[in-house]
């Protein structure tokens, strides 16, 4: 069990370290870490048939040190409190308007895609962070494998079209554009807002945070609805 472990976490920071590499060399959504190693995993995985179960139990504690990132967060988040706390109308407001139109676009394009109740419900959540996603599902009754797919790629789409967004509508003020990544791309949106700024990844942060909260409200005030529509 002990070598287990041990060739299990060498073989996770190996393929990170790899995936650090090739996205030094390689720019771009489809080379960041975030895609290249868990997909390494699962063709090791498949390709030697390991048991997927033990190997999750053997690098549990990557998951656990999350909690501990997400803590270290607050430490800008402090430093900036002044200028989020100065413009709390506006960064309510957005988080309120995008969001509702988080919930309403998921709900909608499951309806029209055909994707069945299961998708509808597990969809409402996918606009906010993995572990709050995750158990407001649960408490929906949606599906919570679903609804992590959802979140992930929700936040790869929110990295890969931020920068294009910025670009395009000519974004510079660092709340706009932290609030944007926040909302739209979650923890990858977070580390995203940070390489441009302490101001940006700040509001990032705190989008992440309120953003969830707000989303649970707007989740069971529609989620009657959503019931409804799919007696």
């Amino acid at each position: 069990m002990i070598l287990w472990k041990t060739c299990s976490v060498a073989v996770t920071l190996a393929l990170y370290w790899g995936a650090k590499r090739i996205s030094a060399k390689k720019a771009g959504l489809l080379f960041s870490p975030a895609i290249l190693a868990p997909l390494g995993i699962v063709l090791l995985v498949l390709l030697f048939d390991l048991p997927f179960a033990r190997y999750k139990e053997a690098t549990s504690f990557f998951a656990d040190m999350l909690d501990v990132v997400t803590v270290a967060f607050a430490i800008p988040l402090y430093r900036n409190w002044p200028i989020l706390a100065a413009n709390w109308r506006m960064i309510v407001g957005s988080l309120a308007l995008g969001s509702l139109s988080a919930v309403l676009a998921g709900v909608v394009s499951t309806f029209f895609l055909g994707l069945g109740s299961e998708a509808a419900v597990s969809v409402i959540p996918r606009s906010i962070t993995m572990p709050v996603a995750v158990n407001l599902s649960k408490a929906l009754g949606g599906e919570p494998e679903l609804t992590a797919a959802f979140v992930m790629l929700t936040s790869f789409a929110g990295v890969f079209l931020g920068p294009k967004i910025i670009k395009h509508m000519r974004l510079q003020h660092p709340l706009a554009v932290g609030l944007m990544y926040g909302m739209g791309a979650h923890a990858l949106g977070m580390a995203k807002a940070f390489e441009r700024g302490d101001v940006e990844g700040s509001s990032a942060t705190l989008a992440v945070i309120a953003g969830a909260m707000i989303t649970v409200v707007w989740a069971y005030v529609f989620f009657p609805v959503v019931q409804s529509w799919l007696l």
